[in-house]
């Protein structure tokens, strides 16, 4: 039995007339017919009398035909279900995500993905730079997104975007009164770093020739901000942390903080063949090229 008999029969079943199934099925009469002999043969049962006017359904024939019309219509949903497939409109995609740029870059590419493909799920697992890594190879997230990746074999590493830098002031530091702060009114300042420190925050530091004071160190970006409001210190961190509603601290513009943009990277298996990763990352560049990273 195949799909093909189901639906010759399902025809022959709902126009009771072998002639006119074939004329629906755009068949000749010879061949509709052998194919529902065989599926009797098959069977072993008979499924049509004939009548005067062309064919009844037999009581087995009745009970066939509401389980042939079920296969046939999940056959149906199984093909259209893989084309969507085929083309990354369905399934789950796994991704990597930490610190600061859940605060506004992956928000606006998943807010846009999802727009575009409803019915693709994506989970977001919190992972470090670090057990990202790993869990791409593992195959157990499909991208990963960070600040700073370093390069992986077997990995693929692609630029996001870029973003200024800005200041995470107290709002009982003198500074946060000003509008705009100067990498000059850093010195002397406690600030908050980071325990890998940042690629970008450290050639800023590099290229105004001072050593940060560092008061106190901290996993990530979201955490100086936090160590800021409970008066700990001053951090440096992407334009997108703003977006942070902190009691106690205010985020001002740093003058020179377009010199150096820090920037979000996202990584992926060079052999992953994914439609759904692919639809991801036409995503993320297009949001590349809006934003002009």
């Amino acid at each position: 039995m195949d799909i093909r008999q189901l639906k010759y029969f399902i025809a022959v079943a709902e126009e009771q007339h072998i002639g006119r199934a074939a004329d629906r099925l755009h068949i000749s009469q010879p061949p509709l017919t052998r194919q529902i002999h065989a599926l009797e043969s098959e069977l072993g049962v008979l499924l049509f009398t004939r009548t005067k006017w062309g064919v009844k359904l037999t009581q087995v024939g009745e009970y066939l035909l509401d389980h042939a019309r079920d296969i046939k219509a999940h056959v149906e949903l199984v093909k259209e279900h893989a084309k969507h497939v085929s083309k990354g409109q369905v399934g789950q995609i796994d991704a990597g995500v930490y610190g600061s740029a859940m605060l506004n870059v992956i928000p606006q590419i998943l807010d846009s993905f999802s727009a575009s493909y409803p019915g693709v799920k994506v989970v977001l697992h919190t992972l470090n730079k670090g057990r990202q890594i790993d869990a791409l190879h593992r195959g157990q997230i499909m991208i990963a997104f960070e600040r700073y990746i370093p390069k992986s074999k077997g990995l693929k590493i692609e630029l996001v975007c870029a973003e200024p830098l800005c200041v995470a002031l107290n709002e009982r530091n003198p500074l946060s009164k000003l509008p705009s702060i100067r990498m000059d009114q850093l010195r002397g300042e406690p600030i908050i770093g980071e325990v890998v420190p940042s690629v970008a925050v450290k050639q800023l530091f590099d290229r105004h020739c001072f050593e940060p004071i560092v008061a106190q160190k901290s996993e990530d970006m979201i955490s100086a901000a936090v160590m800021v409001a409970g008066g700990f210190g001053t951090a440096v961190v992407p334009a997108s942390l703003q977006n942070l509603q902190l009691p106690n601290v205010v985020f001002r513009p740093l003058e020179e903080g377009a010199e150096t943009l820090i920037e979000l990277h996202c990584a992926y298996r060079s052999d992953e063949s994914s439609p759904l990763l692919h639809a991801l990352l036409k995503t993320v560049r297009e949001y590349d090229r809006m934003t002009g990273a």
